[in-house]
């Protein structure tokens, strides 16, 4: 397991990264979080304060954070077939990511990417279907 340390140094990194590449200023940022200018630069620069996980999510979402940017940078741990069939029982689900080769389909995108890390994302991103859909997980 990572230490707190390396999470909040690589969050805080790709906190600035997102922030430039959406050409946005701190205190812009800070608007849209709802924070003061001096907060949201003590997070972006020490990540003092990052504590609060709806905080980090909503820094992911005003910052653009895909998915797998979210996996990376928390250091989720892998999620087996097993985990994801617990979370799923429902059949119609489980059928359509085996026939439809979900993996097979990100592992050619994505070559250099773990299978570990491809089934956390496929978890993430059918959790994230069934929310829009109005569904619990």
């Amino acid at each position: 397991m990572e230490n707190i340390y390396m999470i909040t140094k690589r969050l805080t990194q790709q906190m600035f990264l997102h922030r430039k590449k959406l050409g946005l200023k701190q205190h812009e940022v800070a608007e849209l979080l709802g924070k003061s200018e001096k907060t949201y630069q003590r997070l972006e620069s020490t990540g003092r304060g990052l504590s609060d996980i709806f905080d980090i999510l909503e820094i992911f979402q005003v910052l653009h954070f895909s998915t797998t940017e979210i996996v990376n940078v928390l250091g989720l741990p892998p999620l087996t077939l097993s985990e994801i069939t617990e979370v799923y029982q429902d059949e119609e689900t489980l059928k359509s990511i085996r026939e439809n080769s979900i993996c097979s389909a990100i592992r050619q995108t994505c070559g250099e990417m773990e299978t570990s890390t491809i089934e956390r994302l496929i978890f993430t991103l059918m959790k994230e279907q069934c929310e829009r859909k109005g569904n619990s997980v």
